[in-house]
């Protein structure tokens, strides 16, 4: 019979590794031997003959050992010739039916649906309170979803990396070594680094080993997607109510004498006024108005409210001093007798240079038209002389010439405030939105009031505390007179110190608590003052008003809490937010990204190499043996290691036939 074509095909110079096979996908799944003969023989399959083993003798009585040693094929003569089939052979489809990889795209499919609900579900919680989910948490279910999406991927990657390594040994020859280094890639990172160092990232599987190892990430990185946060939030159920005051004309018992009647000071607003000076608590609970929080953390809107502020400046310019000598038949004579003096008011301060004896301060309340600075005072100004000297000068102390004398002016006046009031962990504080001074006179149609200050805040709206428009704050003409009379009372005097001890004299003690004012201001530790003599008072004054407005927000509930108009908040607790940190989502879109690139990489690599799809089957590696006849030496240890760097093999593809062979070609040899 002539020679046909395929009889004149030359083939690579390549020694048989006896694991030719025409049809691994039949072949590979056939583990009973019998079964397979039948399928060898059987025509429709259309599979050439596979002669006996090599140690049985042929119907000529020949051993097919020596054949089979010089065959790329079994049962073949040395000089192998490609016999085609009766007519022209097309691949069967069912050979490639499994390069499509179904399980693997349906592995990146499904962990690409996992991340996919991942984000779904973090974006719906981002910045949202932590679900409430019967024995399972948020952090669980991610953990879960994310579980199951890299194993999905990681089933892919490490099966591609498998077939990968059959289209490397069919591009040309290659180390036997690398067959082990796929192998391990396929099975984790470990592995994957292994072969990247292998292959020099030369290959395409360099994609699928990168993505093994990055994988280590994937779980850790989803985790770190979820983080929390406390967070206030309104209690339906909770409530917050807090004072403020649009009137105040509360006095106390009233007291008659000749010319005019004139009422004792609210009980109330003395007892915070007394307790802003002669109490050292530093959280100023006499500067706290009534409040109810049902939570520890409760807010309002803006509020506006009848209030008293304290305005001071330094006059010390208009200080006057005089020196003269005592008179002969003074204990002081020939000694100097100093004084400053404030001429519009007429209050004074006295001193004996070098001496033990002087005036330690000096104070009176004024009314506007003898005032340096606040002249337009609307209810009181109280000037004060004092030495800019620490507390510690009253101890035995001489006067020193270098201690200079300061003066200051204060002013105490009504007005409307708008703030944002907050409890924030039953701590109370407050921030002023705006303040209105303007007022003017108004009569009233009450028995204890006659004349007192309107204040209507025409510009202000509801952001700023006032929901109707106008709306009118009044002090009463006789609550102004009960406090203007109780701030003279005990804001006036002076306290003087001799050799021996400290004195203090109040303008008028018949009524309050004058002396005790003067003993604070002068030796007292008033919460939040300074021991300079010389900058008490306006530290004071800041008290004093902070009490009084406190007492003006009081009033109602005070009068009757039941009743009481208070002002309605949000009464709030603490809940436990979620935040998403989304740039961790980037490992795992990265590593999914890389394992959809490798899918289909492979399904094209693999047609294109029309390699089987054999990807970590164990199967075709069993036809990996050599003869008797051929024969090897077994390396020992480190030596198999190095013998198979140096075993060059490739992957032959014939149309219908698939086999392993070991070059011979010495051109094709590595060292």
């Amino acid at each position: 019979m002539p020679p046909s074509d395929a009889d004149q095909r030359q083939y690579p110079a390549y020694e048989p590794l006896h694991n030719e096979y025409d049809d691994p996908d039949i072949l590979s799944s056939i583990t009973d031997a019998e079964i397979r003969q039948d399928l060898e023989g059987h025509e429709d399959v259309g599979l050439h003959a596979v002669s006996p083993s090599p140690n049985t003798p042929d119907e000529n009585g020949e051993s097919n050992s020596d054949t089979a040693s010089h065959s790329p094929t079994l049962g073949e003569p040395s000089n192998y010739k490609d016999e085609k089939l009766d007519g022209p052979e097309i691949v069967s489809a069912r050979r490639y039916a499994s390069s499509w990889f179904c399980w693997e795209l349906t592995g990146i499919i499904v962990s690409a649906g996992l991340l996919a609900a991942i984000i779904i579900i973090l974006k719906v919680y981002d910045h949202q309170p932590q679900p409430k989910w019967w024995h399972i948490s948020l952090n669980s279910v991610i953990s879960f979803l994310s579980t199951l999406s890299r194993a999905s991927l990681m089933f892919s990657v490490g099966e591609l990396i498998g077939q990968l390594k059959w289209v490397w040994f069919a591009q040309q020859e290659q180390p036997l070594s690398h067959l082990r280094s796929f192998d391990s890639a396929s099975r984790g990172a470990l592995g994957s680094l292994t072969l990247i160092w292998a292959l020099r990232v030369q290959h395409f599987a360099g994609v699928g080993a990168l993505a093994m190892v990055l994988a280590l990430g994937f779980d850790p990185f989803s985790q770190l997607l979820i983080h929390t946060y406390d967070k206030l939030v309104v209690d339906p159920s909770g409530t917050a109510l807090i004072g403020n005051a649009t009137v105040y004309d509360t006095i106390g018992q009233l007291e008659y004498d000749k010319e005019t009647s004139v009422a004792y000071v609210d009980p109330v607003l003395k007892a915070n006024v007394y307790n802003s000076l002669f109490n050292t608590d530093p959280t100023r609970p006499w500067a706290i108005p009534q409040y109810s929080c049902s939570s520890t953390n409760c807010t309002w809107d803006a509020i506006a409210s009848l209030e008293m502020r304290s305005l001071c400046s330094n006059i010390t310019s208009a200080l006057i001093t005089n020196c003269s000598s005592f008179s002969n038949e003074s204990v002081y004579a020939g000694q100097s007798n100093c004084s400053v003096t404030l001429p519009k008011g007429g209050l004074s301060a006295s001193y004996t240079p070098g001496d033990f004896s002087f005036t330690t301060f000096s104070m009176n309340s004024i009314l506007g038209y003898d005032a340096v600075v606040y002249t337009n005072a609307t209810l009181i100004a109280i000037q004060y002389i004092a030495p800019r000297a620490n507390l510690e000068l009253l101890d035995d102390k001489r006067w020193s010439n270098s201690t200079q004398w300061e003066a200051t002016e204060c002013s105490l006046e009504p007005i409307v405030r708008s703030f944002r009031p907050k409890i924030f962990h039953n701590h109370y504080s407050d921030k002023t939105q705006a303040i209105w001074i303007q007022h003017n006179m108004t009569t009233t149609y009450n028995v204890h009031q006659s004349a007192g200050f309107n204040f209507t805040p025409e510009s202000w709206g509801p952001d700023l505390g006032v929901h109707q428009n106008p709306q009118s704050f009044i002090l009463s003409g006789d609550a102004r007179k009960s406090i203007f009379y109780f701030l003279t009372s005990i804001f006036s005097g002076q306290a003087t110190r001799s050799a021996t001890e400290i004195f203090f004299d109040p303008l008028d003690s018949s009524w309050y608590a004058a002396s005790d004012t003067l003993q604070a201001l002068a030796v007292a530790n008033i919460s939040g003052c300074s021991e300079l003599l010389s900058e008490r008072l306006s530290c004071a004054m800041d008290n004093v008003a902070a009490a009084m407005s406190k007492t003006f927000r009081d009033a109602a509930y005070v009068a009757d809490p039941a009743s009481a108009a208070m002002t309605t908040g949000s009464a709030k607790v603490s809940e436990v937010y979620i935040v998403v940190y989304w740039a961790y989502l980037a490992l795992p879109v990265l590593v999914w990204t890389l394992g959809a690139i490798l899918v289909l990489g492979t399904l094209w690599k693999t047609r294109r190499a029309r390699v089987p799809a054999w990807k970590n089957d164990t199967l075709p590696l069993l036809f990996l043996y050599r003869n008797q006849d051929e024969g090897m030496e077994l390396p020992q240890g480190s030596e198999t290691e190095q013998a198979s760097r140096h075993e060059l093999v490739r992957l032959y593809n014939d149309e219908s036939r698939v086999f392993l062979g070991r070059c011979t070609d010495s051109k094709s040899q590595r060292p």
